[in-house]
């Protein structure tokens, strides 16, 4: 016999099947049901696509949150089967939530629409697809302060929503206390190692992609191989929301996780969960859709109730108004970036940042004056897929920072709430600004929860805190002042007999004397640390090098003395070199070398120490061969020689002496030669002297008278000889070649 429910079920389907029949076109009330992104992906496609989509039945939260989990769970069950009823055919192929009314899955526009007339549901949307928002800044949070305590999150179980986590891995072995999977791909096929779109249980979120495991490390490394965690004693149940394709992950999937989580995070002592994903769509209002109105802020808010806290990146898209869902959700506590050390400039994909420095905002971090908070972002050194070490950065490696502290905070004490854990995170944080808006957002930081006396850094009950943990000095070990009047040092080596003050502060003491009375020691001075020193004397060298510099004690004057000696350069021919007392070592004046005399060669001799004088009779040659050799008498100059001798010794010769020839002439004179006898030739013969030879014809008789032959034979005599004079006269008057 079918059930009431059973047959109402049955009446609302065929009721509905004539509603869509008889409408000519889908209803208003319908379509105020689904999603902006919805009704464009509807309107782009064939009737027949099948396109991702979520369902949320309408549910009264109040009343949800009173019943216990099981009554939960069944309350939900049949919110979702009266929905469901309605498309029979479709009813087992999404998949569905326990906690919360709702569903999701892929269909075609009359599944959709069937079930956006079903006066329980309240909205139906698209199926939003996440990406991954992809050791240094433990200390900079404040998390080692907690380890010197042994805080370390023992106790306390993270969830981590990603690609799962490689659990083999050396720094993250027996940390993982939990694994399920819940993915699928575009196509529809499930992604978990067993080949399904759900599994539970060991080896069900083996890792794929490696986002997983870096998350995982951040948060829980044991230091072995990579940086220690933000909280390695914390357990990890790892949840698989996407393998190697991140591009096919859906927010359904993360819905999944979450109410997986919901059912579960008491056994499994889940407080914990940390989601580095989220869309590429920014959104400002929190309280608007998607934000508010999806499974997923109904899952979130629960958990919250629940006492989970739920950590979300706010995205890597350097958007100043707005962040990723889910991080938009209210009840989420949104993270986003910090450097934690001067890198120097760097670019990112969505932006650049030309300095960087610790606590810096990171350029690519969105935010809205709904970001929660900001934690290290910058390439942590963490766990890799492969057993290795890698770097993340981005929003997703913030994230993780922001949810170990959650742990060493409830560890510290699980009675705390999200809220009050969220409150302790920021309670004392620097506020980091974003340059591009002015608005400022807190840096997460438990150092105040986590005081280690003799940090420096006054926290907690702490009275005070002097970087030590020694008494004496104020501040005992305890880190609480010391009496009024007890004995301290204030470390100021140029005080003594200081005391307490009875707030923490030592007195200052009296002054340390050090002046010895000594001029030539300097001026003494007091160190803070290694007490009175020496000053520095006064400076002797007065940049003088011939000067002998001396400190006169009696004076208290410092004396620059003049020493020629200092100068001297043992040569004899550049002078006697003097020191002047502001100019330094002067050359003297050299020895004087000229002696008046022009002929003689004046130099010094450096070897003799001494100037002389060599006369050079060739200074005194005129050029004139027929005045004799001019020669160089050292004390009178230049003298003139004796004259040339020029006789040749053959008596007809005339001797003259030629400059312009530059010797002696001997010029042959046959007149000097004539012996008066009309028979010879007398003739002035150069080498041998006179000639007086026989003219042959001069003996022959003629006969006597002028015009006779006789006569004419004489005077044929007479010029022969006169023409042989001629000649001969002009042989000894010629020039010597």
């Amino acid at each position: 016999m079918r059930s009431a429910s059973a047959c109402r079920a049955s009446v609302w389907s065929l009721a509905l099947a004539f509603l869509v029949l008889a409408l000519p076109s889908f209803s208003a009330e319908g379509t105020g049901k689904l999603g902006q992104a919805l009704r464009s992906r509807l309107a782009a496609t064939n009737d027949s696509d099948e396109i991702g989509f979520s369902v949320v039945v309408r549910d009264d939260v109040t009343q949800r949150r009173r019943l216990t989990g099981p009554q939960r769970r069944k309350r939900v069950r049949a919110r979702t089967d009266a929905v469901l009823s309605a498309v029979p055919q479709w009813r087992h192929r999404g998949r569905r939530l326990e906690n919360v009314a709702g569903f999701s899955g892929k269909g075609n526009r009359a599944t959709i629409e069937a079930l956006a007339l079903h006066p329980s549901v309240e909205r139906v949307y698209l199926d939003l697809t996440l990406y991954p928002l992809m050791a240094e800044g433990v200390p900079l949070i404040g998390a080692d302060q907690a380890a010197v305590l042994g805080v370390t999150g023992s106790g306390i179980n993270v969830a981590v929503v990603d690609s799962g986590v490689m659990s083999s891995h050396a720094d993250l072995a027996g940390d993982i206390v939990g694994e399920a999977c819940f993915c699928e791909e575009g196509g529809g096929a499930g992604c978990c190692p067993n080949g399904s779109t759900t599994m539970v249980g060991a080896g069900a979120a083996a890792d794929g992609d490696g986002h997983g495991t870096n998350v995982t490390g951040i948060i829980t490394s044991s230091g072995n191989v990579t940086a220690p965690g933000v909280a390695p004693g914390a357990g990890i149940v790892a949840v698989k929301v996407y393998d190697s394709d991140s591009s096919s992950m859906s927010i359904s999937a993360v819905d999944a996780a979450l109410d997986w989580l919901l059912t579960e995070h008491a056994s499994l002592g889940v407080r914990v969960i940390n989601i580095s994903l989220g869309t590429s769509t920014t959104y400002s209002n929190p309280f608007a859709f998607p934000c508010r109105g999806t499974l997923t802020a109904s899952l979130v808010d629960d958990l919250v109730d629940a006492g989970v806290a739920v950590f979300v990146a706010s995205g890597n898209g350097a958007i100043s108004d707005g962040i990723s869902f889910p991080a938009c959700i209210a009840d989420a506590i949104s993270v986003g970036g910090v450097y934690d050390a001067n890198i120097g400039s760097i670019s990112w994909t969505a932006c650049s940042d030309q300095s960087t420095a610790p606590d810096a905002f990171v350029c690519h971090t969105n935010s809205s004056p709904a970001l929660d908070m900001l934690a290290p972002d910058w390439r942590t050194r963490t766990t890799a897929l492969g057993g290795g070490v890698g770097s993340m950065g981005g929003t997703s490696a913030a994230t993780p920072y922001a949810a170990g502290l959650a742990a060493l905070l409830l560890e510290q004490d699980p009675s705390r709430t999200p809220s009050q854990v969220e409150s302790l995170l920021v309670s004392g944080a620097p506020m980091v600004t974003n340059p591009e808006t002015g608005l400022s957002f807190p840096r997460a930081d438990v150092s105040d929860q986590f005081p280690v006396c003799g940090d420096g850094e006054i926290s907690g009950p702490e009275e005070c805190d002097d970087g030590n943990a020694v008494s004496g000095d104020c501040c005992s070990s305890s880190c609480s002042f010391e009496s009024f009047g007890s004995s301290c040092d204030d470390g100021d080596a140029c005080t003594t007999d200081e005391v307490c003050d009875g707030a923490g502060l030592c007195g200052s003491g009296s002054v340390v004397v050090c002046d010895d009375g000594l001029f030539c020691n300097g001026s003494e001075v007091c160190d803070t640390v290694l007490g009175c020193q020496s000053g520095a004397p006064p400076s002797l060298d007065d940049g003088v090098p011939c000067t002998q510099d001396v400190c006169d004690e009696g004076a208290d004057v410092v004396a620059h003395t003049p020493s020629a000696a200092l100068c001297d350069d043992g040569l004899f021919c550049n002078g006697s070199e003097v020191c002047d007392a502001v100019l330094g070592c002067q050359s003297g004046a050299p020895p004087l070398l000229d002696d008046g005399v022009p002929c003689t060669q004046d130099v010094c001799d450096e070897g003799a120490d001494v100037v002389a004088h060599t006369p050079d009779a060739a200074l005194c040659d005129d050029g004139l061969f027929c005045n004799g050799s001019e020669v160089c008498d050292a004390a009178l100059g230049c003298q003139s020689g004796p004259a040339p001798a020029i006789d040749d010794g053959i008596a007809c010769t005339v001797d003259t002496c030629d400059d312009e020839a530059g010797g002696a002439l001997h010029t042959p004179d046959d007149a000097y030669c004539d012996d008066g006898d009309p028979c010879t030739a007398d003739l002035c013969d150069e080498s041998l002297g006179c000639r007086n030879e026989v003219i042959p014809e001069c003996a022959v008789s003629v006969p006597s008278g002028g015009a006779g032959p006789r006569g004419v034979l004489i005077w044929a005599l007479v010029l022969t000889g006169a023409l042989w004079a001629f000649r001969f006269g002009l042989r000894k008057h010629s020039p010597s070649p």
